[in-house]
Formats: structure tokens, C-alpha cells, sequence
């Protein structure tokens, strides 16, 4: 037996497991792949003077074909934008695919999304020879869904097509975008294996850039890790009780702990954590993993929020929330987010939890959500709930609170690290100001259903926001891009929980009934109202 035949491949330890249905196999693999088309401005006057064509397109409740281009020309959303495309419908239903960013995030009842972009600038010129697909189609031999998770084996099919990917986007409209560390990897994939084409959706390639969305700044019922602070470190998400009867508040882990930086010694603190990794499988140690840590680690390399005073920063005094008893996480101590972030998701506990109620003209948040529901097109918002203090703070961070109320899923977004062998999941939306940050609302909860609607369920909590490109200069390099918001999936620990709505004197507070302002105790540089 020759030493090739002796010798086994080499057995690589699984990813841990997603928190995410099963998927079952879609239909055999479409013919052709499905294209976006272009919807052109018109000069035509079919919809009459430009005033009045304007107003008949904010008042289109769903656009028929044959209007696209007044649509497309005269509503305020629309008519600025540089090109504007409608998604192909064998990708599910049709939305604007827009070239930059867009201020709403439905025009004439079809939804909107960005366009993605490819590294234009970045493909090689001339004439190529072509490439055979056979790898793709072989670990692909049915359709991806765009409007479902990616199941476990379809995640390791792209890791396998593409080793030096970090993650990958699947957009809703029927697109792949790959991401990698840096421009030279995305280069090299041009150069040698330019994949255009996985589970019948076409691929695109760009960088893994994203920021978490807790920076200080002023906002809405803010909480902090120190009672003197002036600054948010992130948002009150849902007080839930767990199956075994634990009670607590949701937080963002990201808040609370230290974030490191960039620095020269990351190889060596690399090496120790996979060595650390290493002698943990191998005297099968209980893996990190949906179960969440209930003690202080005080190892010299940890990151731990557990043991952090959380306190309510935006109320006339100081409040107490509780202590971070719980965390979904292990963050790194040498390398920047997200690593070590699964959920981004800590509990608060205390035996004096403060009430958690939706705002004045919200709903009241009843349970949780199906994630299919949410990419199969239906209203989605934002809310940041309120801790009954006797005192209703308004947001005065980067996103006017009447902006953050409306959002769209716009797809799925997932990240691995190949040395650690973890990966993660999430849920992409847009907001009606893709251009700004969303900072001070980490932790807020992104809700199924509409703000005028009696209830409402929660999907996740939102975590951080990523730079996506739309286009890009093949000269200069410079690129148009939109920032798109994210969501962990969560732990099936908090899935199955229950979401307490507060107390009945709270819920049954009408929604128009809006809170009135009061300057009597307030802090200088904050806005009270009293309930």
C-alpha cells in the first residue's frame, strides 16, 4: 500500500452550530440567472405636469409595470438617484434596487434596497481565459434561496470555493457578496479564481467593514457602566424570564467591555488563544457555545462584561439597573470586534428590575418572531423601549427618533473565523437615513410588524452596521456605498424565553396619549418629560 493510500486527510473540527431553522432543499437549479433590470427616467408627460405626476407617484399604493418609469422619475425617493433597477422575480418578490443610498424604504408599495457593488476597479483587463465552474456546481447543486439562512452545509461549500473569505452577505434580491480582509485578497480572487456564479445567484466581492453602534453619544434612555457617565454605552433591549426562571434585561456584551486595538503583539496573543483552544478540546473541556457564562473569568486574557453595574444615564438621577450576571459571548481581549461575538447579547439581573414598556405610539411587544417572515418582505421597525423611572427621555443621538421607526430587511449576513472554528449569523436591514450612524441604539429591538399596530414581536437586537459598496470608480478607486444595520441571531436560551411587556398600568397606556414635558429636576443638557 503506497504512502498516499496510508495516509488520511486530515479531519477539520466543525463550526459550531447556528442558531437558525432547518432548511430544507429548495427546487432543482434554475435555467439562466436571473438579471435586475434597468428602469430608465422618462421625458414623457403621460402623468401630466411634473407636480402633479410627483404627487400621483407618493400616492401609487403598488406600481404596475407600465408606471415604473413615472415612478421611477418622479417620486422624491427615486428621481435623484444616479440608476435604479427592479430585482428579478424568480428571486422572490420585486424590489428597488437603488445605486447608493435611498431615503425610504418603500416607494409605491414595493420595498427598497441597495444595489450591490462589485471591486470594478480591481478586475483584471483584457482578454481572460475562462474558468470551469465545476467546483460551484458540484457543491451547489441546487439554488440558493436568497430569502433563507444558509444551512450549515452550504456555509462550508463557500468556505471551501473561497478559503480566504471571512464572510459573506446574501442579499434578498438575488446577490452573493463574498467579503474578505483586504483589497490583495479580492485581487487575487479576480486574478485566479473569479468565481461569478454559486447556487444561481451572482457573486460579488468586497471588504468586511463593519462598526459597532454603541459610540457616546446622547440617546434615548442610554445605559452606562458607571453612574457618573454622560454618554450611552448602549440601549435597554427586552426584560425576559428564562425557562428556568431566571429574570433579567438585555444588553449589548460590546458596551461593556474593552475594545482593543490593532497592535503588533496580535500574533503572539493569537497564538496563545489557539493554543488555549487547542487544550480545551483536547481535555474536552465544555466548549463556549449558546450556554451563557454565569461566573467572572479573571484570566489575564479575558474580556468578560460579567460583574459590570449597568446604570441609567439619561434620568434626572442616576438609576441602577442591575449587574451583568450572564453573557452569550467571549470576547477578545487583543483583537477588535466582532471576535469572540456570537450574539453580542448579555442579561442584566437584579431583584429590583425596573419595568420595560414601549414608547407612546408603539406597540406593546408580545413574543418572538419568525426570521422567515421577516425575509419574506414584511414591515419591520426599530424601537427603543423605555424603564418606568417616572421619567420619559427623548433620543438626542445621530438618528432623529422618528427616522429609526421604519426599517427593511434587506437579507442575511454571516462571519467565521477558520482558526477558531466559530461563526456567526445575522439579520441585515436598512433605515430611512442610510447615511447615518446608528450609534447610541445598540441593544435596540428590531420588531415584526408596523408602529401603528396593536402588538408586535421581536427578531434581534441590533448590534452593529456595515459599510456595503455600491459603486466604484474605475479610475480613482473612490466608492459609493450605504450603511446597512445588523442583528445577531439569537441563543435558542432567549428565543424560548418570555418577553415581560410590563405591568399592566403601562401596557394599557393609549398610544396617542404622548408624554408632557417637564423641565422641573432636570438635568442641564437633558430632555425629561414626566409620564
Amino acid at each position: 500500500m503506497t504512502d498516499a493510500k496510508r495516509q488520511k486527510p486530515e479531519r477539520l473540527a466543525p463550526f459550531n452550530r447556528l442558531p437558525i431553522p432547518e432548511v430544507k432543499p429548495d427546487s432543482p437549479r434554475l435555467e439562466g440567472l436571473g438579471y435586475a433590470r434597468l428602469v430608465p427616467k422618462t421625458d414623457s408627460r403621460g402623468w401630466g405636469r411634473p407636480e402633479l405626476a410627483e404627487f400621483r407617484a407618493l400616492q401609487t399604493p403598488q406600481v404596475a409595470p407600465e408606471d415604473e418609469i413615472f415612478v421611477r422619475t418622479f417620486h422624491p425617493a427615486l428621481r435623484d438617484c444616479d440608476r435604479v433597477f427592479v430585482s428579478d422575480p424568480r428571486y422572490g418578490p420585486e424590489v428597488w434596487l437603488v445605486v447608493g443610498n435611498c431615503t425610504a424604504n418603500v416607494v409605491a408599495g414595493r420595498p427598497v434596497h441597495p444595489m450591490p457593488g462589485d471591486r470594478s476597479n480591481l478586475k483584471p483587463h483584457g482578454i481572460l481565459t475562462p474558468r470551469s465552474p465545476w467546483k460551484e456546481e458540484w457543491l451547489f447543486q441546487t439554488d440558493i434561496n436568497p430569502r433563507k439562512f444558509l444551512s450549515h452545509d452550504q456555509l462550508d461549500a463557500l468556505r471551501e470555493i473561497f478559503p480566504k473569505a471571512v464572510g459573506a452577505r446574501v442579499h434578498a434580491a438575488g446577490y452573493l457578496v463574498m467579503l474578505f480582509t483586504s483589497l490583495s485578497d479580492i485581487q487575487h480572487m479576480y486574478l485566479n479564481d473569479w468565481v461569478m456564479v454559486v447556487g444561481g445567484l451572482r457573486v460579488m466581492y468586497d471588504l468586511l467593514e463593519i462598526d459597532i453602534t454603541s459610540d457616546t453619544v446622547a440617546s434615548g434612555m442610554p445605559v452606562s457602566g458607571s453612574p457618573d457617565a454622560i454618554h450611552g454605552d448602549g440601549c435597554l433591549g427586552l426584560r425576559i424570564k428564562l425557562q428556568d426562571g431566571t429574570e433579567g434585561i438585555t444588553t449589548v456584551t460590546h458596551g461593556f467591555v474593552k475594545q482593543p486595538d490593532q497592535s503588533r503583539m496580535l500574533p503572539f496573543f493569537d497564538w496563545i488563544c489557539k493554543k488555549k483552544d487547542s487544550l480545551r478540546r483536547l481535555l474536552s473541556l465544555p466548549t463556549r457555545a449558546d450556554t451563557p457564562a454565569s461566573v467572572m473569568s479573571r484570566g489575564w486574557l479575558s474580556n468578560s462584561p460579567i460583574g459590570k453595574e449597568v446604570w441609567l444615564t439619561a434620568a434626572d438621577k442616576p438609576t441602577l439597573v442591575g449587574t451583568i450576571t450572564q453573557t452569550f459571548d467571549s470576547p477578545s481581549l487583543v483583537f477588535p470586534y466582532p471576535t469572540g461575538y456570537r450574539h453580542d447579547l448579555s442579561l442584566i439581573t437584579s431583584e429590583k428590575l425596573p419595568h420595560l414598556i414601549s414608547p407612546p405610539g408603539y406597540p406593546v411587544v408580545t413574543g418572538w418572531a419568525e426570521y422567515s417572515e421577516a425575509l419574506s418582505g414584511h414591515h419591520v421597525y426599530l424601537v427603543k423601549l423605555n424603564a418606568i423611572t417616572q421619567r420619559w427621555v427623548v433620543a438626542d443621538g445621530t438618528i432623529n427618533p422618528a427616522a429609526i421607526r421604519d426599517a427593511g430587511v434587506i437579507g442575511t449576513h454571516y462571519m467565521w473565523d477558520t482558526a477558531s472554528h466559530t461563526q456567526s449569523a445575522s439579520l441585515l436591514w436598512t433605515t430611512v437615513e442610510p447615511t447615518t450612524p446608528a450609534q447610541g441604539w445598540s441593544g435596540s429591538v428590531l420588531c415584526l410588524g408596523s408602529p401603528t399596530d396593536a402588538a408586535s414581536r421581536a427578531l434581534v437586537f441590533q448590534n452593529y452596521q456595515m459599510h456595503c459598496t455600491c459603486d466604484v470608480d474605475l479610475v480613482t478607486g473612490e466608492k459609493i456605498e450605504t450603511i446597512v444595520k445588523a442583528g445577531f441571531l439569537l441563543p435558542e436560551a432567549v428565543r424560548s424565553s418570555t418577553i415581560m411587556s410590563g405591568s399592566d398600568e403601562y401596557r394599557n397606556r393609549a398610544s396617542d396619549s404622548y408624554p408632557r414635558r417637564s423641565r422641573e429636576g432636570a438635568m442641564p443638557g437633558h430632555r425629561v418629560f414626566t409620564a
